[in-house]
């Protein structure tokens, strides 16, 4: 049997060999820990035959979603696997749908729909209903108090927001999500010493801790440490992803070395890795306006998260007064 809290999702046995094949595949195609993006391919062939032998398969909705999503991290080569947004949205929230059309009590399945409603359509009214269904089907699941608070501050509800940051943290207190977007959620407070103490108490180590705390940092005015950080965190360059590689480009123009930073720009265009938010940071940085608005533009058009980043995130600073900034700031929902 397919069960998850309780719940038993499909007793088709070879539907849950399929989906437990996949599960196998997603676990070492994951590019966030060096996996094979070919494996994640077979991982959605697998799930989608599980659910042609069960369409009531819930569990397989739900990760062939997730499964989705994972295709959208910045590895060399990635938009020939089709990982944006734009492409891998309509696919995704029609299998959370069907989820819910099946199961609509699943927490999980609420809690993914009301992601995409944030990240990636900016609806965050919508987003909100959602992460309130989820909660309300599972009311232990501290992270998702957290994205509810995170989601009304993007709205500038901030004295809200602060209600459910905190309530998350009251039930989980270790939780790696819970400390992440609370991180995060002080960072665009910018309070970042703050920020540092959440993000600093993940626990095991994980590129998320690393890659935030040296934002942090460098938001910080502490650019030398972010750099230190980085390079330990990947002692091989090639093992960068797009926006880890931006990210170190942005440290090392803050701290002078402006000809390594434009030679890892050069080479995450060579890689066909670039995220065009983290490169926009550094041209922004080292004061190539048109530069960073081509890719910030080309960025919103594919629908990518972290437009969700661009009224509160400190690296625009120098742009704000733009009319380029503002026009596009003005096509997302942020409160004026």
């Amino acid at each position: 049997m397919a069960q998850v809290s309780g719940k038993v999702y499909s007793q088709n046995k070879e539907a849950i060999s399929y989906y437990s094949k996949a599960l196998d595949y997603i676990k070492i195609g994951n590019p966030r820990n060096g996996g094979s993006v070919d494996s994640l391919l077979k991982a959605v062939d697998l799930l989608e035959k599980a659910i042609k032998s069960d369409p009531r398969f819930v569990t397989a909705y739900i990760e062939l979603c997730k499964t989705y999503w994972l295709f959208d991290f910045s590895y060399p080569n990635f938009p020939t696997y089709n990982s944006s947004a734009v492409v891998i949205l309509p696919k995704a929230k029609a299998s959370i749908l069907k989820a819910i059309e099946i199961d609509s009590t699943s927490s999980e399945a609420y809690s993914q729909l009301a992601r995409m409603n944030k990240n990636y359509e900016y609806n965050w009214d919508e987003a909100l209903k959602n992460y309130a269904k989820a909660i309300k089907y599972d009311s232990t699941n501290a992270s998702n108090y957290a994205s509810y608070g995170e989601t009304l501050a993007l709205k500038g509800e901030w004295d809200e927001a602060q209600k459910w940051i905190d309530m998350a943290n009251k039930i989980a207190p270790t939780d790696r999500s819970v400390l992440l977007t609370t991180g995060i959620y002080y960072y665009w407070k910018r309070e970042y010493d703050t920020a540092t103490i959440y993000l600093e108490n993940i626990s095991p180590e994980s590129w998320g801790k690393i890659f935030y705390l040296g934002m942090v940092n460098i938001a910080n005015n502490n650019a030398e440490k972010a750099e230190k950080m980085f390079r330990t965190l990947y002692p091989k360059f090639e093992q960068y992803d797009g926006g880890s590689k931006a990210l170190l480009a942005y440290a090392l123009i803050k701290n002078g070395h402006i000809e390594e930073a434009r030679n890892i720009l050069k080479r995450i265009e060579e890689l066909n890795q670039v995220v065009e938010y983290r490169s926009a940071v550094c041209y922004v940085a080292l004061g190539e306006y048109d530069k960073a608005f081509e890719l910030l533009n080309q960025y919103f058009e594919r629908q990518g998260n972290w437009m969700t980043w661009f009224k509160y995130d400190k690296v625009w600073d120098p742009i704000r007064n733009d009319s380029r900034y503002k026009d596009l700031l003005a096509k997302m929902p942020f409160v004026e």
